[in-house]
């Protein structure tokens, strides 16, 4: 585990039990299938890179409702995990699972630190927990191939523009092959970007970011706010500009 401190990022192969991915892909299920609540899970849409449709894009803030993923998620064995690959306590920051349907977009190249400053000006960590197996024909996630460094770049629109991170030089990147039980631990100062996925299979994956314990929780904060400044579409007020917030996201999000 000593490789994440010189890297950015740990892959724990099997991590997962039987039962526990069990509990990971009935969930997914659920928050596809599960309409849009007021005041429910934050689910959010995106044009189809494939034929213009509208489809799920991701699905955020959903502990509150899956008890047994809850359970997981903020439980000894993730936990104990992060201390022992950081040096640190953590404790949970956010969740999502980004579905990536056949169809779905990827996103620009960026560092996930940039975008949660405001909250805790620290290093955070995401664990990728894969439902779907990934691969480049899906739009499996990629990190950068520049040498790892504990600081944030410079983003522009949601995105770095630096030379040695362009998103469409393949030189630039190395794939994350991930197959369902497995967990992918990752800084937020990892610089990393997928592509679309343009095959006829979904790629669905968990991302649960955790943030030092010693700032206290920031996940009701940070739910709060999302909520406020770019809620689901269910949720919107006619007359309010959501576009300053849009325009912040790696990738278009409806």
């Amino acid at each position: 585990m000593s490789d994440y401190q010189a890297n950015g990022f740990f892959l724990a192969k099997n991590y997962f039990d039987a039962s526990e991915l069990e509990q990971f892909i009935a969930g997914a299920n659920y928050l596809k299938q599960t309409p849009e609540i007021i005041d429910g899970p934050l689910k959010y849409f995106e044009k189809s890179q494939i034929d213009d449709s509208v489809i799920l894009n991701r699905v955020e803030k959903f502990c509150d409702y899956l008890p047994l993923l809850n359970r997981i998620l903020n439980g000894e064995k993730l936990l104990n995990s992060l201390k022992e690959i950081t040096g640190r306590e953590y404790i949970l920051f956010k969740e999502k699972i980004n579905f990536k349907l056949s169809g779905g977009g990827g996103f620009k190249p960026h560092q996930d630190g940039a975008a949660f400053r405001s909250f805790v000006n620290d290093e955070l960590i995401t664990i990728i927990i894969p439902v779907h197996n990934t691969n480049e024909n899906n739009g499996c996630f990629q990190i950068s191939n520049q040498i790892y460094s504990k600081q944030l770049l410079q983003h522009a629109n949601g995105k770095i523009s630096l030379k040695g991170y362009e998103e469409d030089l393949s030189d630039n990147w190395r794939n994350i092959l991930l197959s369902p039980g497995d967990a992918f631990f990752f800084s937020s100062f990892l610089v990393h970007q997928s592509q679309n996925n343009l095959s006829s299979s979904d790629r669905s994956c968990f991302f649960v970011t955790y943030s030092p314990a010693d700032y206290g929780d920031q996940r009701t904060k940070y739910f709060i706010y999302k909520r406020e400044n770019f809620p689901p579409r269910i949720e919107r007020k006619e007359n309010k500009d959501y576009e300053p917030w849009r325009k912040k996201l790696s990738r278009e999000i409806l």
